[in-house]
């Protein structure tokens, strides 16, 4: 078991260094005398552990990237979502101009150890804290925008405040890597949960390496030593101590195994002394289907208790995503798609656009318009369901994740049918409410423990994980596949594929198969992790096997395809896949998307930055 470790609320007064014209916002000074914050290590403790929120909070965000900028997750409400239209006209606010509080701590921390009369232990593990939260906050940018304002001390009144972006997104990195690497000897290996250590940078480290080097083509620049930065991810994963894979994936995200998890490496806990359901993701993963409503749309079957789901869903997962979940073949016991199993196949028959339409119960017929991504089924054997030969002996991450037709969830028997009790049918305001446009609703991350339910203001703890050690290996099967060494990547990511998913082994030979493998299983063992688009934009810079054969930073299929949803007939015995209907899912993805535009307010407001610095094709 580990130690228990909640971020406090650090209570620091402000005091301005400029006029709210200036550009760069350099506030927090210190609230207390030097005496009282500087020269204590318990108290220099708090303001460093005040600070943690400002590095893991862009890490946290995961409904911003798999619901918003991918198809992992469908908006529930018929709007597009905000951000996607900030971005399309070039006025999405992603951190920019909004980080230097956070970094002049880090600063100031890193300034006052040198001159502290505090212990060489605590002085160095502070320091080395700095750099890693300075990293963490500057790589979010890096990889959202490419260039930053690189802010390396504490600006003072004689100070330019309009500062210049980094000259390129070499200098982005160079400056991350840096602080990464200076920090990891400066940790302690081992820590109270939620504070970082030395695992924790190294996972990181795996990570960035990557990006920056999918950005950089392996720039010379960034190396160490001369060593590619593949190699250097490969190095800080093999460097973890002290972790393994857990066998129990769902306990992972729940109360279960929030702190006795041997997987975790780092992660955010909030106490429920001060947080409540409203305060975590859980209020936006689960629905709100009261049985007062059921019986008004005639869905069902009712649930035992009355009210135990009611909160205020958001998000859903896609047909998209569910499809990536493996099926075990019955009869060759490989791992394939659900509609290429032989128990499947041997069972069903195509339907036709307008069999389909005749068949089954839809809100339109524009549903049956996706083309490619169009399928429907009809049950050819009787007294078959359709729904357990599409979700039996599936990936087990798929039922620790996702809840379905058929699923046990709180105690209670979901059908996402048809007009059933988790339906998107279970509403009288169709895409106003909270109910699941796709049938699906999320189980990852969702605390079991309930006392009476979940609902908006009970009390819960609640944590998200930042780094994992499952995250960390697919980092090095990366890096293997990018130096072209096919059987070593197999054999790494097999072993998140068969502990966690119970899936048999792939057998993939070529890079062009264990590329394919190897990105379905990114895809469903991060889920809600906040990682399918930047994997996705990662491998299209990298380009060919990773991106469909295409050249480097080509189009990249996975963000132009329309998300879908599964209809299932009340009787499970037909279904189909439709396609969205409503702007939530207006994504777009073209090559300049690799990038994010440098805000229009910050060129507005600093005159050290001007038009010519935007990224390609945001101009």
């Amino acid at each position: 078991m580990k130690s228990k470790y909640i971020l406090p609320i650090f209570l620091m007064g402000t005091a301005g260094l400029q006029s709210c014209s200036d550009f760069l916002d350099t506030e927090p000074t210190e609230g207390f005398p030097e005496t009282v914050v500087w020269e204590t290590q318990s108290t220099v403790d708090a303001f460093v552990i005040g600070n943690y929120g400002n590095a893991y909070s862009p890490y946290e965000n995961f409904s911003t990237w798999d619901k918003t900028f991918s198809n992992n997750m469908v908006n529930c409400r018929a709007a597009c979502p905000g951000e996607v239209r900030g971005l399309m006209e070039n006025t999405y606010g992603w951190g920019l101009n909004d980080r230097f509080t956070a970094i002049r701590n880090c600063n100031l921390i890193i300034e006052k150890m040198a001159t502290s009369g505090l212990a060489d232990v605590h002085k160095t593990q502070f320091v080395a804290e700095a750099k890693m939260m300075r990293a963490m906050i500057y790589y979010d940018l890096a990889r959202k925008g490419g260039r930053y304002i690189w802010v390396d001390h504490v600006l003072t009144t004689e100070d330019e405040f309009n500062l210049p972006l980094t000259k390129d997104i070499t200098e982005s990195y160079q400056h991350v890597l840096t602080d990464i690497r200076e920090a990891i000897p400066g940790l302690p290996e081992t820590a109270v949960s939620g504070r970082l250590t030395r695992n924790a940078a190294y996972a990181f480290l795996s990570e960035v390496c990557l990006t920056a080097a999918a950005y950089t083509n392996d720039a010379a620049a960034l190396q160490l030593n001369g060593k590619s930065l593949y190699q250097e991810a490969i190095d800080a994963v093999d460097a973890l101590k002290g972790v393994s894979l857990d066998s129990n994936y769902e306990d992972m995200f729940n109360q279960k195994g929030a702190y006795s998890s041997s997987e975790i490496i780092l992660a955010h806990y909030w106490s429920k002394d001060a947080t409540v359901v409203s305060g975590t993701d859980m209020i936006n993963l689960i629905p709100n289907l009261l049985n007062s409503n059921l019986s008004i749309t005639g869905c069902g079957p009712l649930f035992k208790t009355a009210d135990i789901f009611e909160c205020w869903l958001d998000h859903t997962p896609s047909q998209n995503l569910v499809d990536d979940y493996l099926v075990i073949d019955q009869a060759t016991g490989k791992a394939v798609r659900w509609d290429e199993s032989s128990q499947f196949v041997n069972n069903t028959r195509s339907l036709s656009r307008e069999e389909a339409i005749a068949k089954i119960d839809h809100k339109e017929e524009a549903e049956f318009n996706g083309g490619a991504y169009f399928k429907a089924f009809e049950v050819t054997t009787p007294g078959t369901s359709i729904s357990d030969l599409m979700y039996q002996h599936r990936d087990k991450r798929f039922d620790a994740s996702i809840i379905h037709d058929g699923s046990v969830f709180l105690g209670e028997d979901i059908t996402t049918y048809s007009h059933g009790n988790m339906s998107r049918w279970a509403t009288q305001r169709y895409a106003s409410d909270h109910v699941p446009l796709t049938n699906y609703s999320t189980r990852k991350y969702i605390y079991t423990e309930w006392s009476p339910r979940p609902f908006y203001n009970v009390y819960t703890d609640y944590h998200k994980i930042l780094f994992r050690y499952g995250r960390a290996l697919l980092n090095k099967a990366e890096a293997l596949l990018r130096l072209n060494k096919v059987p070593e990547a197999v054999a790494v990511f097999n072993q998140t594929r068969t502990t966690h998913g119970g899936l048999p082994a792939s057998e993939a030979a070529t890079l062009a198969d264990a590329w394919k493998e190897y990105k379905i299983e990114r895809r469903v063992e991060l889920f809600w992790e906040g990682d399918w688009y930047f994997s996705l934009l990662r491998w299209g810079k990298y380009g060919m096997e990773a991106n469909d054969g295409k050249q480097p930073g080509s189009v990249i299929n996975e963000l132009t395809e329309p998300a879908t949803f599964i209809e299932i007939k009340t009787d499970r015995t037909a279904a189909y896949v439709g396609n969205v209907q409503l702007s939530n899912d207006a994504r777009k993805f073209d090559v300049r998307s690799y990038l994010f535009p440098i805000t229009k307010s910050v060129i507005q407001a600093n005159s050290a930055i001007n038009e010519s610095d935007q990224n390609p094709g945001w101009e």
